[in-house]
């Protein structure tokens, strides 16, 4: 009995399977074979034995089941078919992206007219593009900001179909730190006498492809561990801060992290600052003293006039 079978039960748009008959007639060259009732334009010559192997390349096409049917006008047994199941796949252009460039992601083997949810990563990079009756789209993003090492693009569509891609390693994202930022002030100054001072911490700026933002932190040791509350401050974007100190001496470092995630070394600042002498607790438990200091002169004062004009 004759037989038509494909080596792959599964495949995407682009990929070549093998279309193999048996239990046809010998060195026949009658056999017509079609795909989802388009010739496929095989040019099929059966064995002695009835036999033929044929390489189909998968078109363009939406998801879902497709078919095979071998036609052989000498058979009174009807055509022969043969199922497989097609499903999405994508591409990437460039296929080595930067952080921050522009990529065309091409799909195929969707759903037709569906929208398709776009990730990378977790982090949603597209409006969401519509395909086309064959289950084809074609959606630009920028690459965003992220750490090294792998990263996947998923694309989803409404029916469940997903694909992704992987990301490669090398020549792809960076994976060089940034310079080291270099502390130019505060260095051995001192902010005023009593309470709290603001501080401006400035230093050289650096710069890289994907973005430099740095990270401050300041501590009255040279441990920087554990910091007081708000004695850290992240994602500055630019090469000053400034914070509002309360008397103390004090020693700052400061590093820059790229968009990638890539970090330099922490850059200390070579001398320590002083803020102040007092604090503002100090100065207000000075100010109630001298208050009452001050009433019990008033007091003694009016005491003694009183007794001087008795």
């Amino acid at each position: 009995m004759p037989d038509l079978t494909v080596t792959s039960s599964t495949c995407t748009p682009h990929s070549t399977v093998t279309i193999k008959g048996t239990g046809f007639p010998a060195k026949s060259q009658d056999i017509k074979v079609s795909f989802d009732g388009k010739d496929t334009g095989l040019s099929i010559l059966t064995s002695e034995l009835g036999s033929f192997t044929g390489d189909f390349t998968i078109p363009e096409t939406m998801a879902g089941s497709h078919q095979f049917k071998a036609t052989d006008e000498n058979l009174f047994l009807g055509d022969l078919t043969a199922n497989l199941q097609v499903g999405p796949t994508i591409s990437l252009q460039p296929e080595h992206p930067e952080i921050g460039s522009e990529v065309t992601l091409t799909g195929c083997g969707f759903s037709a007219r569906s929208t398709v949810a776009i990730k990378y990563d977790d982090i949603a990079v597209s409006n969401s593009p519509v395909t086309d009756d064959n289950g084809n789209f074609t959606e630009k993003f920028t690459v965003p900001e992220s750490s090294t090492g792998n990263h996947v693009i998923t694309a989803t569509d409404r029916a469940g179909n997903v694909a992704t891609y992987g990301l490669p390693l090398k020549g792809g994202l960076e994976g060089t730190a940034p310079s080291v930022p270099t502390p130019t002030s505060p260095v051995d100054e001192r902010y005023g006498w009593f309470g709290s001072q603001p501080v401006i911490f400035t230093w050289t700026d650096c710069t890289d492809p994907s973005g430099i933002t740095y990270t401050l932190e300041v501590d009255n040791s040279l441990r920087f561990f554990p910091l007081e509350p708000g004695m850290r401050k992240t994602g500055l974007t630019k090469p000053n801060c400034v914070m509002n100190l309360e008397p103390g001496t004090y020693y700052w470092r400061v590093k820059a992290v790229d968009g990638a995630g890539n970090e330099s070394e922490w850059s200390l600042s070579p001398y320590p600052f002083q803020v102040g002498f007092f604090s503002g607790l100090y100065l207000a438990g000075g100010a109630v003293i001298f208050l009452i200091i001050f009433i019990f002169i008033i007091r003694a004062f009016f005491r003694r006039v009183r007794e001087y004009y008795k």
